[in-house]
C-alpha cells in the first residue's frame, strides 16, 4: 500500500466517522 492510498483512507475514516462531530460542533 502506498502513502496516497493511506492518507486516503484515513480522509475517509475521518470524513465517515469524524465529519458528524465537527458538523455537530459547528
Amino acid at each position: 500500500m502506498s502513502t496516497t492510498t493511506l492518507l486516503i483512507i484515513i480522509i475517509v475514516i475521518l470524513v465517515l466517522g469524524g465529519g458528524g462531530f465537527f458538523f455537530r460542533r459547528r
